[in-house]
């Protein structure tokens, strides 16, 4: 298992504390450097002997993505990803039993039972398979906005001396600190509730029923993310989902209007109660045009920065655009590593810690598996891992 320590001094090197040996490399497998896959055995795709040697090598060099929560606290957000119900309380919230809808694949559907009607959230997903997808959303349509938010919302406190661990922890580790806790971003929510085709023509022609549940996401999100705050979370805050409002499937005139005033105004008051926080982004795309967004909303760190024709800007022209005000995490594309060969994934490495600059930097591809490795992709991820050492020593 990595380091924890070691881990901490590196990933906070990356925002410019103290000095470490080399820059943070994440994990390019399914697989997390603080597990131990001799200790766990695991089945299935993971019992293949390539993929358990790449496992032991992650263990020993990979540094875990931060927020890692090393000592666990209480979470208060629902287990539902996305806010599929908008943090409504977890008694309003009813899981079916799961279907048997092909062979290979399983439905499950979670009802929520508002005062003013029944909403449903169906996902699927296929053995072997570690993602699902949708297959219905619970606003299909103007009147559904009202039942969402007709549930009261409340949500039960944990106990303060729940969070003591972690408060022991974050202090010992002092200033490099590296737990936290992860937001959806504002959009990531709408999308949740909502097909992201209805949602861009709503942006358009619904805007009033959008800034309804926009605002009771800013409500319900603040007050976990202020409880957590009261009780020691923190320093790290990681935003997900934002990529639903950049370019090209937005605008400037809707990230000003969907993301500044919401996930903005979050992270500045995180920021505002923890001075040491520090605001992590993970968003797709072209981003080009919103690194100055970034840096106005507080943001420290945002990945994968992703070159063209996935993203819009080169690694180099991002850092001399912003300098040392962003740390980047990034920016191997994930199909490379199923695709390319050893050789590119090597200039591939070489080429994003030069151009990220070993100071504000992050190797870390620009997703994860979710099925079985190939042997082209075991391949690759073990010379990512080789390069990675060897260039990227400080």
């Amino acid at each position: 298992m990595a380091d924890i320590l070691a881990s901490g001094k590196r990933l906070m090197a990356a925002y410019g504390v103290g000095q470490a040996d080399r820059i943070p490399i994440v994990s390019p497998i399914s697989w997390h450097p603080m597990r131990d896959v001799d200790v766990e055995n695991p089945g299935g795709w993971r019992a293949d002997p390539e993929f358990r040697k790449l496992a032991r090598l992650v263990q020993e060099h990979c540094d875990p993505y931060p927020p890692y929560n090393h000592v666990k606290y209480p979470g208060v957000f629902s287990p539902l990803s996305y806010q599929r119900f908008l943090e409504a309380p977890d008694r309003y919230v009813e899981m079916l039993p799961a279907e048997r809808v092909l062979p290979q694949r399983t439905r499950t559907t979670y009802v929520l039972h508002a005062p003013k009607g029944d909403l449903f959230w169906a996902k699927e997903e296929d053995d072997g398979i570690e993602t699902w997808w949708d297959v219905r959303k619970p606003v299909e349509k103007p009147e559904d906005v009202d039942t969402l938010l007709s549930v009261p919302f409340d949500f039960p406190e944990p106990p303060d001396a729940e969070y003591a661990p972690f408060r022991a922890h974050r202090k010992e580790m002092g200033p490099y600190a590296i737990g936290g806790g992860s937001i959806n971003s504002m959009v990531a929510m709408l999308v949740g509730v909502m097909d992201y085709e209805m949602l861009l023509e709503w942006v358009l022609t619904e805007p009033k029923l959008v800034k309804r549940l926009a605002e009771a996401w800013m409500e319900r999100v603040w007050a976990k993310v202020d409880f957590l705050l009261s009780r020691g979370v923190g320093p790290m805050w990681h935003f997900n989902g934002v990529e639903r409002a950049s370019p090209p499937m937005m605008g400037r005139r809707q990230w000003e209007t969907l993301v500044e005033p919401y996930d903005g105004e979050i992270m500045r008051r995180i920021k505002e109660r923890d001075p040491s926080a520090r605001i992590h982004v993970h968003c797709h795309g072209k981003v080009s045009t919103l690194l100055d967004s970034w840096i106005r909303m507080g943001v420290d760190s945002i990945d994968p920065v992703e070159p063209p024709p996935q993203g819009d800007i080169e690694l180099a022209e991002a850092r001399r655009r912003v300098g040392d005000r962003l740390t980047f995490f990034g920016n191997i594309e994930f199909c490379w590593m199923d695709m390319e060969t050893p050789e590119k994934i090597e200039r591939a490495v070489k080429r994003a810690i030069d151009e990220g600059g070993k100071e504000r930097f992050v190797l870390d591809p620009s997703a994860s598996p979710h099925e079985a490795h190939t042997a082209r992709f075991n391949a690759n991820a073990l010379r990512y891992l080789e390069t990675a050492l060897e260039y990227g020593r400080k």
